[in-house]
This record gives structure tokens, sequence and C-alpha cells, in this order.
């Protein structure tokens, strides 16, 4: 309370020293304007000029924001005086009700640099999930939201008036502090508008846009005095709040107004003003009743904060020993796994998904680990990983990753597997050469096809009760030191219960990944083992091209992968597709077994679910098909 009423006193000297005092040039502190667009202090441009936490881009004349997931929005307003900048909101892909940032997974603001969302944006959230239903206030997801009129109204956004669950929230508090997230198990599109006044007609509506704000930042650094010529009237002092570390100060009668610029005080030396001191008096008490309170306030919050964790840790505990039928995962203390991982130090982070992080640590006794744990603030996430050690309690299989142990006492439970060296499928087709890996051969990628399906057809088959894993994708395929495969990521699996076993399917919210997931699940919300028969026939695919589930640098037909080898297959060109490394000077033989793997792929893809294999057959089809490929290269 006590830092936020000094900023908003130096804020109001600030404006009016702002508007009476001199300003200076310096070209080397300040950029010069990206086409008709001035770039203030402390925004960067370049590598010579404005502070290089502070990072924009201009292109052909345009001012970018970059974010991560490789996603950039234009900035159309920046308000240097209160440190905030407006960018537009992404576009929807053509003739879909999908946002164009939803590949990176929305807008993701580093919250290691100093920008993040203001609580001033009212977003509309679309084409959203079941799973949104879950959420309590302020997220708001009733059929008289406004996104409804919305989308009706506005043409650009026609494809998602198809969408039945839309919802609406105000940006603000830690959950929203850095991001937007969009993904296949939440919401795909969004809107953005800032101070929107819901009441008003939707034709009076703001143009849309995100507030961002960026922190005050602190004078140059420098190492001696030349380093401040670009800051005049300043010269090179400790800091104090870094000790060790100079910047530039401003000299005597003058103050650093954060845009760059070293103001001429008003009154005389030091920018000490005379005045009445009764209000400042009276503002000092208030402002020590305020910090009182808010200490008050502050432990109570941390008590119950405690309690709900053993609360928490007590309810897992519950639903990990309420699993009778397996084994019980070891439990590791929360102090051995922080330590492990160097207390989650992101230079340790192997990868990041829609409801979870994965980690590297290495245990006391040298043990490699991956430890996975649900993201911060998304109790879906933290749901996930509960289940997973459930899942992966009742199973041991060569084909599928190991569980170590779990740990519950942390306010993130967290997961403990067997530490996988190589990467995933995906990486090894789409990104080897990012990773300086070789392709895989032909014969490779049938093995690994085949331990593949034969780990799901042990949770199909053997594992009692059932299991369907839900999520089958070449980014949920590890591969160890041997490039053997290890099917990973159960946070969506089902566990067919006993009284389910006797249907043919099980009614559930469809879940899965844009690309792999199965038409007729998705419709009828039935899963069934050949949901996962169909999800591994996409994975065949990625097999026999190299080409990506979902891409959007192909034709706006041939998006899908699916659609598009379709309509190759029917017109009996799958060669003309085959990724060239395995066509090119592969035997007779050999492209006989690559047409086999195609039309198996095909019959795993069959629209009607009744007509697909079981993963047992294919995993039986897939190590027919390796006999054949040895049998041949042991004869030449």
């Amino acid at each position: 309370m006590e830092k936020t009423s000094f900023l908003i006193i130096t804020f109001f000297v600030m404006i009016i020293n702002t508007v009476l005092s001199y300003k200076g040039t310096m070209p080397g502190l300040i950029c010069g304007n990206c086409g008709k667009t001035p770039v203030p202090y402390p925004l960067s441009t370049g590598p010579n000029c404005g502070d290089q936490s502070y990072k924009v881009r201009c292109s052909a004349g345009t001012l970018w924001f970059d974010t991560k997931g490789n996603s950039s929005y234009v900035i159309s307003s920046i308000s240097p005086q209160i440190q905030k900048m407006v960018v537009k909101t992404p576009t929807l892909y053509p003739n879909t009700c999908l946002s164009s940032d939803f590949y990176s997974e929305g807008i993701q603001l580093d919250p290691n640099l100093p920008f993040n969302i203001t609580g001033s944006n009212t977003i509309l959230l679309l084409n959203c999930t079941d799973n949104m239903l879950h959420l309590q206030a302020p997220i708001n997801c009733s059929s008289t939201c406004i996104c409804h009129p919305y989308v009706n109204k506005i043409q650009e956004w026609a494809a998602c008036r198809r969408q039945s669950l839309c919802c609406i929230f105000r940006t603000g508090g830690s959950q929203n502090e850095y991001m937007i997230r969009l993904n296949s198990n939440g919401c795909m599109a969004y809107q953005s508008f800032v101070g929107l006044d819901t009441s008003l007609p939707i034709e009076k509506w703001p143009q849309p846009g995100l507030e961002l704000m960026w922190q005050i930042p602190d004078p140059p650094a420098c190492k001696n005095e030349v380093d401040c010529n670009v800051l005049p009237f300043s010269k090179c002092l400790g800091d104090p709040k870094n000790p060790g570390k100079k910047r530039c100060v401003c000299k005597s009668g003058r103050y650093w107004d954060a845009q760059g610029y070293c103001q001429k005080c008003r009154h005389g030396t030091a920018c000490k003003i005379q005045r009445n001191k009764a209000p400042l008096i009276a503002v000092a008490v208030v402002s020590v009743f305020l910090m009182l309170l808010g200490g008050f306030l502050v432990h109570r919050r941390y008590l119950i904060k405690r309690r709900t964790i053993r609360l928490l840790v007590k309810e897992r505990e519950e639903i990990l020993s309420a699993n009778t039928s397996g084994k019980s995962a070891k439990v590791f203390s929360g102090k051995e796994i922080k330590k492990s991982t160097n207390y989650f130090d992101k230079e340790n982070l192997l990868g990041s998904g829609g409801f979870g992080e994965v980690f590297k640590g290495t245990l006391e006794d040298g043990t490699i680990v991956a430890v996975k744990r649900a993201k911060p603030g998304n109790a879906k996430g933290t749901l996930q990983v509960l289940n997973e050690v459930r899942i992966l309690c009742q199973v041991n299989h060569r084909g599928l990753v190991r569980l170590l142990g779990c740990c519950v006492e942390l306010e993130l439970p967290l997961l403990i597997y067997e530490y996988i060296p190589n990467g995933t499928l995906f990486e090894h087709l789409h990104g080897f050469r990012l990773r300086e890996w070789a392709p895989l051969s032909w014969l490779r990628r049938l093995v690994i096809g085949h331990q593949t399906a034969d780990g799901l057809a042990y949770l199909h088959s053997s594992a009692v009760p059932p299991i369907y894993h839900r999520d089958v994708k070449s980014s949920n395929i590890l591969l160890d030191n041997k490039l053997d495969a290890k099917v990973s990521d159960f946070g969506l699996s089902r566990l067919v219960e006993l009284s389910e076993s006797d249907n043919t399917h099980i009614n559930t919210t469809a879940q899965g990944t844009l690309g792999y997931l199965d038409p007729e699940y998705y419709l009828n919300l039935q899963l069934t083992d050949r949901s996962d028969v169909y999800s591994f026939g996409v994975v065949l695919l990625e097999l026999l091209t190299s080409k990506k589930a979902i891409d959007f640098n192909r034709d706006e037909e041939d998006v899908n992968l699916v659609v598009y080898m379709k309509r190759i297959m029917d017109q009996e060109k799958l060669m003309d597709v085959i990724d060239p490394f395995i066509k090119e000077g592969a035997s007779k033989v050999e492209m006989e077994t690559i047409k086999a793997v195609g039309n198996l792929a095909t019959a795993c893809l069959d629209d009607r679910r009744q007509n697909r294999p079981s993963m047992k057959e294919v995993a039986e089809e897939l190590e027919y098909v390796i006999g054949i490929v040895t049998g041949q290269a042991s004869k030449s």
C-alpha cells in the first residue's frame, strides 16, 4: 500500500513536470520513429537504444510485440505517461472459429519480462468445450452471455455461430496477468476490448484490442561517467537497490521521469517541494493504518492457505489410496523433488502442455527423472495429474512410460517418471533438423509404430480394468536411447470400470487433440477403444509422410492430414506423398510394405468405428510387416 501511494504521488509530480519542464534530446537513449509512430523510452527497437528488457519490433513501418510461442501482435497505440500500450487481437483462420494464435496456445507473455496484461480488458472466449462449465466467476459461460449476440452481429465471426458455448471475463489477477490461454480442451478463439461497457449496443463498442502495461524502468546502467553521456544531467553512481552495480543517477535539482529524461525540479534542490505538512501527516497516518490492516489480512490469508493445502493433501492421498486394484505409487517429499529440479528452474524445463509442465531432475542417488506438475492456478490440470497416478499404478508394460512415484504435499501435485532422453516422435519427424537428429529409417518407423500399438493394445486388452488413452499423438510418444517408443501422458485417460465394461462405449465429454480426435467420438460423445485406433491411424500417416496432423502452411483443403491423405489414397497416389527419405533407395519389398502400412492407416481411420481393426490386430499386422522387412534385409 505504501508503495502504491508513493507511485501515485510520483506519477502526479511526473505529469506536471512533463508539461512544464525542458526535455533535452537523447539520440543514444530513445529510439527513433517506427514509420510515423514514435517509440518512447524504455521501448527498444534495436540493440543501441531504449532498454533491452523492453524489446518491441519495427518491421516495414509497423510496431510489433512478440510473445512466447513465436506469436506477434501489431501495436496500435502507446501511452508512455502511464506505461501502457494496446495491441491488435488476432484474426481467425479462414472459415474456422480458431484464433490465428491458437497453435501457440493464445497470447502468453514471458513472466521474466516487465510486461503484463492490465485489468482493463474484457475477453470474449469462443468455440469453448464443456470443460469451461466447471469454472466459476469471474468467467461467465451462461446462455445469456454477451458473446452470443456479438458473434451473431459481427460478420467476421460468423464461423463461431455454430459453436454453442462461449464465455466472457474481465482480466486482472494472477491467473490472467501474463496469458490468455487457448487449447482444444478449453476455448479455441477469443476477442478483447479495452474499457468495454457491455451495456452499450454492440455497434458502439470500441475497436478490439488488448491492453498491456510495462513496469517503470530503472535509469540506464553504467560502468563509468562516459556511459552516462546518453542521459544529460546525470552521473554514474552506485545503485542503492543492487549493491555492486551502477546507474546514471540524475544530478541534484533533477529527477528521473522513467521516460528517458532527467527533468528539472520546479522548486529547487532535490525536488523537495515545500507544502503544508498537515495533509502529508494525515496521509502517513492512513498509510500506517492500511499497512497494519494489510499485514493482518496477509497473515490471515497465509493461515487459510496453509489449512487449504493440508486439506488438499489429505484429499489427494484419499484419491490415491482409493486405488486398491494396483500397486501404490512411491511418495516423494516436496523438499527432495524441489532440490532435484533446482526449485523448478526454467533451465530444467523439458516441455509444456495444456495442463502441465515437465522438468528434468536428479535425485540424491543420481537417478535422472522427469517431474510433471500441473500449471499454477489450473484445477483441471491438478485433477489430470492425480488421474495419471491412478492410471499408471494399474499398468506395467515396456511400451509405456514408467511412473516412479508422486508428491502430493506441495500446492501442486507432482508425478515423477523415468527420464526418456531422446525427445518425442513428433520432434524426430517434424523438427529433427533443429536437434541435429538423423531422419528415422523405414524399419525404425515400423518398430516405433509396433511398440506404440503394442502398448495401447495392452491398455485395451490386458489392463484390468481396461484403459482408453484418449490423447494418442506423436508428441505423446517418447523415444529412449535406443529409439524405442514409450507412450506417455495419461492425464486424459479413462479407466473402463466394471459397470461400464458390459457396454460398447462410455458417454463422456470429447477430449483430445485437433487432428487426432476421432470424429465419431467428437460428434456422439461415445468413447471406445476404436477412438484410440483412429488417433493411432493419424500417427501412422505421420510415420509414412513426415507431415503434421494439422498444418496451416498447406492449402486450405489440405490443412487436416487425414482429409488430405484420404483424397490421395482415393486417387491411388500414396507413393507421391511418402517421405522421400524412406522412399528413395527402398527395395521392391519395402515399397510393398509402405503400401501395406498405408492401407492399415486407412482402415484405422474409417469413419465408422465398427469397421476399424482393434489395436491388438493393428499391432499384429505391424509385427508381420516388420518380419517381411527384416527377412528381406537378411537375404540382401
